[in-house]
């Protein structure tokens, strides 16, 4: 049941991250040229795991946008999320509002198995298995998660248009806290 809110929460912290943003990018954006690789736990292109966000932006130059702590590079199709300490968490990749979004196609990572934008539900399992968690949303859209890999694709009439690409430990840390009353 933690898992499930788990990945809902992604989803929806990445359609709010997106929402709203997902206008064509601007022609004087940062545009990617070829693949940028996709190493799970490990980095998307330059952006890699122990990276504070300061680091992103002195690599990367300054996001087209920022949302709350998150980094937009809506020319390269992607969103860097560091924690409250500054430190990336994960990277945001492709189109929450579909797989006709314009990151959709700006977005030009690739893993080493070449899953990339608009792979296939069968691509996926092709390369990594049957996902850990599989959910079926409205309108066609289904989440598959490979929590080992760090990975979560939303998937649109069966094509990737969306991936998480978590960096760190695969176990989450327990946040939950019970609230008991003080003894009388």
């Amino acid at each position: 049941m933690i898992l499930k809110a788990t990945v809902s929460a992604w989803i929806i912290a990445g359609m709010l991250l997106f929402t709203g943003c997902s206008q064509e990018p601007s022609s004087n954006a940062q545009s990617q040229t070829g693949s940028l690789l996709i190493e799970p736990h490990v980095r998307v292109g330059k952006v890699r795991s122990g990276m504070t966000a300061q680091q992103v932006v002195s690599e990367l130059g300054q996001p087209q946008r920022k949302i709350g702590m998150a980094l937009e590079y809506s020319g390269q199709g992607f969103a860097v999320i560091p924690d409250s300490n500054g430190m990336v968490t994960a990277v945001m990749c492709g189109d929450v509002t579909g797989i006709n979004g314009p990151f959709v196609t700006a977005f030009k990572g690739q893993t080493k198995e070449g899953i990339g934008m608009r792979s296939t539900r069968e691509d996926l399992v092709n390369a990594y298995g049957e996902p850990a968690v599989s959910q079926k949303f409205p309108r066609g859209l289904e989440s598959l998660q490979y929590a080992a890999l760090g990975l979560t694709f939303t998937l649109e009439a069966g094509k990737v248009h969306h991936l998480i690409v978590r960096f760190g430990s695969t176990v989450e840390t327990n946040r939950t806290i019970t609230l008991e009353p003080l003894a009388p």
